[in-house]
């Protein structure tokens, strides 16, 4: 069943006019497709996808734009989404998607309008100019200095669009207007006014306004970005100030319904105030721009603030406002009124969500804005120093929901980080649990806490009902979205999860986590390892230093080309970064096993106190057979069981088994942890992929202990759903659990043929295992291509030995050995 999210919709329409092509007449007023005297009634969806695409013959129309224009909230309802649409306009127009005669899909990026347009589509009438004079708006100067943009008159107080003074077009622009002499004579008289009556505190209206002549604004532009604001200092009490109050305003202006508001994450990226707005708005993938300065002296502040429509390069309106610090909630609710008359929210479409504004103490705020920054760094000490700083933000201001918001995540990323007991987390997420709560009793409809208590609920059919109540409480929340799309792709539901994530950047362009996510989803949907890097490469070029990025880089390096040495090389860079990562340093360790380097795997897991993978395929390595099943079970729960092409943990019972003949405990074992990742009875998508190394030992241990027809039936079920997965991806991706499968069904040529071909794609990883102990290739050892094949996966890795040791000898990989006692 698909999501249905509601909200108000204003979608937007070409003027009423008739358009033809190729004998179709589309007739927008009453939404009709004419052909030989044959009338087609379009829906309102399909007539707008159509409208769009006429209105831009030739060019792309991105999917993203699209679903702009359809849903400006941007969830999509699956059950008449985007492709349904699609669908039903191509019924109309009887137009086949292999063979297309007027809408042609580009893959993953949009549709292409390509029959002959007669007449062509009207032009759409100049936009009208500014009326007078012309201010340059590069930067903002420090709020202690004069103000932000002179009067040109005295402060008509504040005015719809279209009843103030002239436009003013911001920096970036080419054309420029002149200004009659009269008017700077003016403006000079009246800023020297306005300067001898400003002093902190006794004034309370806005200092300066301005606006700019009205502008009707499209559904699909329907984005805005506040932008870092200017600090008076560079003190990082100053600096931190600025960023609370620009955070403060753009929470507040997620209450515009209609309005997409790009998040801080991606805002924060963008620190330059002297950049190129229409830049600035490309990267941010918006069109308004709020930008600003604030500075507070004792228990006074200074807020300076100017919207710009980045696409017009027009400056639509300004205000100075001087507050005591006890009055940031009413600024702050003040700024959101003048911002949607500025840009022309109807009236009570901002005010629905206005009793959802959470009064803020401010220094409260100061250390959550700090807090925030910590933990989007993803390091284990960083979340630590953010739980600190949260606790005392709710200490400061008990009501702060947002607040404890921000503490239960900082538990739960704490507790994923981490190196903890079983006890320690459960604690972890009792504390987290207990955040939540408090947040929610403070605003039951706070839809970013309602997203997180989601993400506790274990049971999907009572999560997936919190994901779409948050965020439709709280439909900016791009963090959210991600949540649901991991939510959606647990699910088994791929297709509805990448949705979300392209939802999710929406909101936040320049977040690497969502890059990071997104490259996954990519990955493991599409085994697509060009798209899954070039997001990675994205990601750094955002943040450079972003370990989840070094680490999910390198991890592609290793698994999906073969190239161990970059790696490791990768892998050693995000521990240096975060060492207290212990799921790096166990990644890191088995990348070494793939070059024949066990001592240095032994120094990275020297002192882990928890069964690990990275512990058991050691144990592995070094023919300990007894150890590596001690490990395996004593691992807590089925999720380490789970490794998609492998199983560690499987393969250490089994092995065991046929070692010591206790053929029905291991089957008890792998049964039961088989039970906890498999799906349960009725539920969509069958078998999940990434549990087929799994899957596969516990065909193949059915079959050792006698009982080969549920071995046979579970291996061709498996084999069913990797040829159905196999669609989309790289030819012979799955060639390595082919290869096992063929090889238990007695197909040993097949299973030759698939073996060869993962090595084409540098699928080498853990092939010392595949070729030197795995019991499923026992019978074919002694065949000279079985063995040609493991000969060629000893050579890569000697040869990726060597690359490490240079990368040593150059400083670039760390030398590790364990240390004597």
């Amino acid at each position: 069943m698909g999501v249905a999210l509601t909200w108000d919709r204003q979608p937007r329409m070409s003027p009423n006019r008739s358009i033809s092509f190729d004998g179709w007449v589309l007739r927008t007023d009453v939404g009709e497709l004419v052909k030989d005297g044959r009338k087609i009634r379009l829906q309102d969806q399909p007539l707008q996808i159509l409208d769009e695409l006429l209105s831009r013959p030739g060019e792309l129309v991105t999917r993203e734009q699209l679903i702009a224009r359809l849903w400006p909230k941007g969830v999509v309802d699956f059950d008449t989404g985007l492709n349904s649409a699609i669908r039903k306009l191509r019924v109309a127009l009887r137009d086949e998607a292999e063979t297309p005669r007027y809408i042609e899909t580009i893959p993953r990026k949009g549709y292409r309008f390509i029959g002959t347009i007669d007449p062509p589509v009207a032009a759409e009438p100049p936009l009208p100019g500014p009326g007078g004079a012309i201010t340059s708006v590069g930067s903002l100067p420090p709020a202690d200095s004069s103000p932000l943009i002179q009067p040109s008159t005295a402060d008509p107080g504040p005015s719809p669009i279209g009843t103030g003074p002239a436009a003013v077009a911001t920096g970036g622009g080419a054309h420029r207007h002149t200004r009659p002499i009269h008017i700077y004579v003016s403006a000079g008289v009246v800023a020297l006014l306005v300067a001898g009556l400003i002093a902190f505190g006794s004034y309370r209206e806005p200092l300066v306004t301005r606006t700019a002549p009205a502008h009707e604004v499209a559904s699909g532009d329907r984005s805005i970005a506040v932008l870092p604001f200017i600090a008076a200092a560079t003190d990082e009490s100053s600096v931190l100030l600025a960023q609370s109050i620009a955070d403060l305003i753009r929470t507040r202006l997620e209450s515009l319904n209609g309005w997409t508001v790009i998040a801080t994450a991606s805002t924060s990226r963008l620190t330059d105030a002297a950049q190129d707005n229409k830049a600035v708005a490309e990267k941010l993938r918006t069109r308004f721009l709020l930008k600003g300065s604030a500075a507070r002296t004792g228990n006074q502040l200074r807020v300076e603030v100017q919207l710009l429509d980045a696409a017009r390069d027009l400056q639509l309106w300004s205000s100075a406002f001087n507050r005591s610090v006890a009055d940031v909630n009413t600024l702050r609710d003040e700024i959101l009124q003048r911002v949607a008359r500025a840009l022309q929210v109807p009236s009570g479409t901002a005010a629905s969500r206005m009793a959802a504004g959470e009064s803020v103490d401010l220094d409260a705020y100061q250390l959550y804005v700090r807090g925030q920054q910590l933990i989007a760094n993803l390091r284990v000490d960083d979340a630590t120093a953010a739980i600190e700083l949260f606790r005392r933000s709710t200490t400061l201001d008990p009501g702060f929901a947002r607040g404890y918001l921000a503490l239960a995540q900082a538990y739960l990323l704490a507790s994923a980080l981490g190196d903890s007991s079983e006890a320690a987390l459960n604690e972890m997420h009792a504390a987290a649990s207990a955040a939540l709560d408090r947040a929610l009793e403070l605003n039951p409809s706070f839809g970013e806490a309602v997203i997180e208590r989601a993400r506790l609920t274990r049971d999907p059919s009572k999560a997936e009902p919190l994901f779409r109540r948050g965020l439709e409480s709280a439909p900016n929340y791009g963090m959210g979205y991600m949540r649901y799309a991991e939510f959606l792709f647990g699910e088994y539901r791929k297709g509805e999860a990448i949705q979300m994530m392209e939802r999710a950047r929406q909101i936040d362009p320049l977040n690497p986590r969502l890059h990071i996510r997104q490259a996954f989803f990519t990955m493991v949907g599409f085994s697509n390892v060009a798209e899954h890097d070039r997001l990675l490469r994205e990601a750094l070029a955002i943040s450079p230093k972003f370990p989840a990025a070094l680490g999910e880089l390198a991890h592609s390096q290793h698994d999906y080309t073969g190239d161990f040495a970059e790696g490791i090389r990768l892998m050693e860079q995000t521990i240096a970064l975060d060492p207290q990562s212990t799921e790096t340093r166990e990644y890191a360790a088995i990348m070494y096993l793939d070059v024949d380097d066990p001592e240095a795997a032994a120094a990275l897991l020297a002192g882990e106190n928890r069964p690990s993978m990275a512990l058991i395929e050691l144990a592995q390595y070094r023919r300990d057979r007894s150890r590596a099943a001690e490990l395996a079970r004593m691992l807590p729960d089925g999720s380490l069981w789970s490794s998609a092409a492998f199983s560690s943990p499987a393969d250490a019972i089994r092995d065991e088994a046929i070692a010591t003949g206790d053929y029905a405990s291991a089957l008890k074992l792998l049964e039961s942890r088989y039970a906890l990742v498999s799906p349960t009875p009725g539920s969509r998508g069958g078998m999940r992929m990434w549990d087929r190394g799994l899957a596969l030992v516990y065909a193949h241990t059915l079959i050792l202990a006698g009982e080969a027809e549920r071995g046979r039936k579970l291996l061709t079920a498996i084999l069913v759903q990797i040829d159905s997965e196999s669609v989309g991806r790289t030819e012979h991706w799955f060639a390595r659990e082919r290869a096992m499968a063929y090889t238990l069904l007695g197909d040993d040529e097949r299973a030759l043929q698939e073996l060869a071909a993962s090595l084409k794609l540098g699928h080498y990883a853990r092939w010392w295992y595949t070729a030197e102990l795995n019991p499923i290739y026992d019978h074919l050892r002694h065949d000279p291509r079985f063995q040609a094949l493991a000969a060629q996966g000893r050579k890569h890795r000697l040869e990726q030995r060597a690359l490490v040791d240079v990368m040593r000898e150059k400083g670039d990989i760390p030398r590790r050995a364990v240390r004597a006692e």
